[in-house]
């Protein structure tokens, strides 16, 4: 039994010892050359409660790539390298700008992978005294077949301008005394697009306030208790619906 015990023992550090060597350092400075292209973002904020956040850009490495041990047959797996920064939206008026060079350089030959840009809510009082901001919406873009495997991407090429609606979505959660989160209804949450020759692209969103969603938690559980989901005009959605339907909010005309 000692043996074998140290056997494993001996083993295991084998094993910590190879996936350390493995793990090399990588080199995340971002050099983007004089030559370079640049991608341009506008984001035109719908609301003084909104604001833009942060775009987030990631870049891919094929020249520095990392090696690990897989933990299902121990075999070694060689692949790229991700770096993701975060780029500040400068403020011009109603709209928010920022930029993020396509090459991006550096010992690691970094180049643009994937970009997300959207609104949040800042302030909901003005909604209700005791909510407080939720998720945000936006869109993500994929720029090479890395970023885009994991998911439905819609294709597009050329600059783009997007203007989806948006409507606030009131979350009540009545167990376990969670705070009320007040979000954003779209179609998607996030669009996912694929892009191809993208220079400049121009997010407008527009926001009605007028039609307030509502998901209200159940005050504790058992038979028969389900969350709702109260639409703007008072109707109510089927019992263990999940998720509200934008396209009857967005249809919907308010007396």
């Amino acid at each position: 039994m000692y043996n074998l015990l140290k056997i494993f023992l001996v083993s295991l550090m084998l094993f910590s010892l190879a996936s350390c060597s493995l793990s090399r350092p990588v080199n995340k400075t971002l050099s983007p050359p004089s030559d370079t292209k640049w991608v341009s973002i506008e984001i035109k904020n719908p609301s003084p409660y909104t604001k833009p956040f942060p775009l987030e850009a990631r870049y891919i490495s094929y020249s520095c790539q990392k090696k690990r041990i897989s933990g299902f047959d121990g075999s070694i797996i060689t692949e790229p390298s991700y770096n993701v920064i975060s780029i500040p939206m400068q403020q011009e008026g109603e709209v928010w700008k920022a930029k993020a060079a396509m090459t991006g350089g550096g010992s690691c030959k970094w180049s643009l992978s994937a970009m997300t840009l959207g609104i949040e809510y800042v302030e909901v009082t003005h909604i209700g005294k005791d909510l407080v901001p939720g998720t945000a919406v936006g869109a993500k873009l994929a720029f090479d077949n890395d970023a885009s495997r994991n998911g439905q991407y819609t294709l597009t090429r050329g600059d783009l301008k997007l203007s989806p609606k948006y409507f606030p979505y009131l979350r009540e959660k009545k167990i376990g005394k969670r705070e009320n989160t007040l979000s954003l209804l779209g179609k998607e949450d996030f669009l996912s697009l694929r892009v191809y020759d993208l220079h400049k692209f121009v997010f407008s969103p527009e926001l009605n306030e007028k039609k307030i969603v509502k998901f209200m938690g159940v005050e504790k559980k058992g038979n028969g208790a389900y969350p709702q989901i109260i639409y703007p005009d008072g109707s109510v959605a089927p019992a263990r619906t999940l998720f509200p339907d934008f396209d009857k909010v967005d249809k919907m005309i308010l007396k």
